[in-house]
């Protein structure tokens, strides 16, 4: 192939329609459990960008004894959604297309919403978390976020810090495939269209390294191994960003070596980011590298969710079974 001809795969994955500034969320859902994070990610996303006729459903899971015959005399779950709703009605007076709706359900949380979620068609879950503690530890296997990420086939923004103004400095995390694409894409649709989005990637040079160590290498070879992998890279990203640079968007190239985590997390915080998207399809679980920057990210993390296509047997084999 020529090196001026632009191969497909290289094309962004949005559908045809509408520009890239107006492409909205149509369907969102809220968890709440009524705690000051669970606050913050309703007000979070309130502030994302919705698109015509748009549904944002509020959702509360309850065990099954919530509301008057629980414990120390709680308040009915039912009673609290309402208020909730109708404060999140009361911000989008201006949009009168957007439907707001209750969502009040029994059960365990992580199934509830995986339900809901692929019932309405959900674009994006939206959750809060507190904000990590130090000395930072790993988040528990049976902690609700990691549990929503890994189980809800949708894209899931976790919220930490109280959302003062819409996403201006957002950082995404690609590896050149077609969830970094739809990570990056799906980023560009959240931030208004002068944001500049800076787009990292990390060579994983930890094999590579622990060979020199073995070796007792000099120092010029470590500096000359990193030099060489991180023009590669950008290079690399270059072509990557090649198809979205033509639409006049703002991306700046970011290139670090080592362990991705460890280079994702000092990038996010160096560069003081708000908004840190990661992409994982739902073909494969969660992996270690998405639960630790979950576990340490001190601003808000989207785990751009792509939905694998379901694979429909032939109709041959369907009339023969």
């Amino acid at each position: 192939m020529r090196t001026n001809v632009t191969s497909r795969r290289g094309l962004p994955l949005l559908p045809e329609g509408l520009p890239r500034p107006l492409r909205g969320l149509k369907r969102l859902v809220v968890g709440m459990d009524f705690s000051l994070q669970s606050e913050f990610a309703l007000a979070r996303a309130l502030r994302l960008p919705l698109a015509q006729g748009a549904s944002v459903s509020v959702l509360h899971v309850s065990p099954p004894l919530d509301g008057h015959n629980g414990p120390d005399g709680t308040v009915a779950g039912e009673r609290c959604l309402r208020r909730s709703v109708a404060s999140a009605c009361r911000r989008l007076r201006q949009r009168p297309d957007v439907d707001v709706r209750e969502e009040l359900r029994v059960g365990d949380v992580s199934n509830v919403a995986a339900e809901l979620a692929k019932d309405q068609g959900t674009e994006m879950l939206v959750v809060g978390r507190p904000p990590p503690k130090y000395p930072v530890v790993p988040l528990p296997d049976t902690s609700t976020v990691l549990r929503l990420v890994r189980e809800v086939d949708a894209s899931v923004l976790v919220v930490a810090p109280h959302p003062g103004r819409v996403y201006h400095r957002p950082l995404v995390a690609v590896s050149f495939s077609r969830e970094s694409r739809r990570a990056l894409e799906l980023t560009m649709r959240l931030c208004p269209a002068s944001t500049p989005i800076e787009v990292l990637h990390v060579m994983d040079t930890r094999e590579e390294e622990a060979v020199l160590r073995r070796q007792d290498a000099p120092l010029e070879q470590w500096l000359r191994l990193r030099q060489e992998r991180e023009n590669t890279a950008r290079e690399a990203l270059w072509r990557f960003l090649a198809p979205y640079r033509e639409t006049g968007r703002e991306l700046g190239i970011r290139v670090r070596t080592g362990d991705p985590e460890e280079g994702i997390l000092a990038e996010a915080l160096e560069r003081d980011s708000d908004l840190l998207t990661l992409g994982m399809s739902s073909a494969r679980p969660s992996s270690p590298l998405t639960e630790g920057v979950l576990g340490h990210s001190r601003c808000d993390v989207l785990i751009s969710r792509h939905v694998a296509a379901r694979v429909s047997q032939h109709p041959f084999r369907q009339r023969r079974a």
